[in-house]
């Protein structure tokens, strides 16, 4: 599981012409410009966002900039270009290097979690957009999300807080990545992970299959980390035994969040149930019945279903695919 990741990185750049500038910087590499809510939303991990004024400032900041570009390069390579091409060169006054950029994955109401960095960084929470103004090469912009990270950033757009935090980027990461799981583990509401057992069982023997489906899921969505694997034996009735495929799953988010998303993966996109995925907390069998909002009534496969879209949007595009064919070889199998 990652918890925490890089952000883009923020340059400013003061230079005499930007419209020249704009024009030659196009020409050898993809940039778009876009304003700062547009720039935020789309800024990738490894991207830089450049804010360019012709104006002279003592203190450039990113409220300055007459124009933002959203460049697919990282801040290194960019500066290797725009010092090999003298066009480029020679339009620029001055350039100032922005605070460094943070994303650290939280539990849902992790608010104990930023309190606690808060206090031990002697941090304040700000807005995105402040912290690019107040922060500089020297400081640190740590924003929180509750969504999977996954393996890079593609956006900023989902996260909640940000704090500012006087100290280099760097630093911040390798300490970050050494303590994320004990800030995790504090904020919790009962201050435990959960060890739960996932039981596959599947009359049509496709366990290969249905495994491989589930964790293309569980590891997209950054679930937990698989602490084991074996076939087992489950006693449901008196004298008769089945045998199921356990997985052992240890985890922050809650027992139900997993139903939910097992719960999902029992039914293909047409509403045929392909798989049974057992779920156990602490030997304690989590029933779907336990998902059904408002205890209204619903029809297993229609709640699937509802449950499915909620549950897909959170997948990537790779992980969907890699899903659907997948899905497809099950439901082919199992006619």
């Amino acid at each position: 599981m990652n918890f925490v990741r890089t952000g883009p990185r923020y340059l400013f750049f003061q230079v005499k012409n930007i419209d020249l500038f704009y024009q030659n910087i196009s020409k050898n590499s993809e940039v778009k410009s876009m304003d700062f809510t547009t720039a935020i939303r789309l800024a990738a991990e490894e991207s830089l966002l450049l804010f360019l004024t012709e104006s002279e400032v003592d203190s450039f900041q990113a409220k300055d900039a007459q124009l933002i570009l959203n460049i697919s390069l990282t801040a290194t390579a960019f500066l290797a270009l725009v010092l090999n091409d003298h066009k480029l060169n020679d339009l620029i006054i001055k350039i100032t290097a922005g605070p460094g950029q943070l994303v650290m994955r939280i539990p849902e109401n992790g608010e104990s979690v930023i309190a606690e960095i808060k206090k031990n960084y002697q941090a304040a929470e700000i807005t995105l957009l402040s912290a690019i103004k107040q922060g500089d090469a020297n400081s640190t912009i740590i924003s929180f999300t509750e969504e999977p990270i996954k393996s890079r950033i593609s956006s900023l757009k989902g996260v909640k807080n940000s704090i500012l935090i006087k100290k280099e980027a760097q630093l911040v990461f390798e300490e970050l990545r050494r303590d994320a799981i004990r800030y995790i583990t504090h904020g919790l509401s009962s201050q435990q992970w959960s060890e739960l057992k996932i039981n596959i069982y599947d009359s049509d023997e496709l366990y290969e299959l249905e495994y491989q489906r589930l964790i293309t899921i569980l590891s997209d969505l950054e679930a937990g980390i698989i602490l084991g694997e074996s076939w087992t034996k489950d006693h449901a009735f008196a004298l008769f035994s089945i045998t199921a495929y356990q997985i052992r799953l240890f985890t922050f988010l809650s027992p139900l969040t997993i139903k939910k998303i097992l719960f999902t993966l029992e039914y293909n996109l047409a509403g045929e149930r392909l798989v049974d995925y057992d779920l156990f907390n602490k030997n304690t069998k989590i029933n779907w019945s336990e998902l059904i909002p408002d205890h209204n009534k619903y029809e297993r496969a229609a709640l699937a279903r509802k449950f499915r879209e909620e549950v897909m949007q959170k997948v990537s595009l790779e992980a969907k695919e890699k899903y659907q064919k997948l899905e497809d070889e099950i439901s082919q199998k199992s006619l």
